[in-house]
């Protein structure tokens, strides 16, 4: 059984909640794996405040078994900065700058890119406003998961959730479609396609909207139609 005593607030939160309204169990064994809630009907729900990635093996094996599975994940739309000093015994508290939304966390889902359109997957991503608890010291460390490229003087202690916001259901072709930008041509860049997912949502990142064509081409949702010039042309597929 995993170490529950390694979870965040984050994620005991939302699993609390989301057991409360499955009528669900907490910590199922199911096969070689234990599943965060087992719901009645045999349908999986997984919270993942992680990567995504991890969570692919697990999930096919649930799909395999006929099974459903939800994954749900949260994403900061607002995030608070909350450092205790080991020095002065006082904490802080600070409005972060960075902002997530369920267009940014693309790369995130490329993981999941073999599940994704299954019939038995569905996907609930959550844009939730949280607190990272920090602990500041006086001397630059390493990250507990140790990907630190360099050290600060710093280490994240926990992560709390504040409030739900916007929920997003992705199950099916249909849902992803949605998220793609509303004014798109019959025929569009990478550069287009950008252009018109920054003015719906400002958020965006180029990367973000490079690895959202990269992953609906991999779907099937949209294909290479032509070439502008240098840049290739994509268009989305009939279903």
């Amino acid at each position: 059984m995993i170490n529950t005593l390694n979870e965040t607030h984050l994620h005991k939160a939302l699993k609390a909640l989301y057991c409360a309204q499955s009528g669900g169990t907490e910590e199922a064994a199911c096969g070689p794996y234990i599943a965060d809630i087992a719901a009645p009907g045999g349908e999986i729900i997984e919270i993942q405040t992680g990567t995504l990635g991890r969570l692919l093996k697990k999930t096919e094996f649930f799909i395999g078994q006929g099974r459903k599975v939800k994954v749900v994940y949260p994403v900061a739309a607002v995030k608070y900065i909350e450092t205790f000093s080991k020095a002065t015994g006082k904490t802080s508290r600070r409005k972060s700058p960075a902002k997530k939304g369920v267009r940014s966390v693309f790369r995130e889902l490329s993981s999941l890119a073999p599940v994704l359109l299954s019939a038995q997957f569905t996907l609930e991503i959550l844009e939730v406003e949280v607190t990272e608890e920090r602990t500041a010291g006086t001397e630059p460390v390493q990250s507990r998961n140790r990907r630190r490229r360099f050290k600060k003087a710093w280490i994240k202690t926990g992560k709390r959730l504040e409030q739900i916001g916007n929920t997003v259901v992705l199950h099916g072709r249909r849902a992803y479609e949605a998220l793609l930008p509303k004014d798109l041509p019959q025929q569009f860049t990478s550069k287009e396609f950008f252009t018109l997912l920054k003015a719906e949502d400002s958020r965006i990142k180029p990367a973000d909207s490079c690895i959202m064509i990269w992953l609906y081409a991999r779907l099937g949702i949209l294909a290479v139609s032509g070439k502008k010039g240098r840049f290739r042309l994509y268009s989305v597929t009939k279903m």
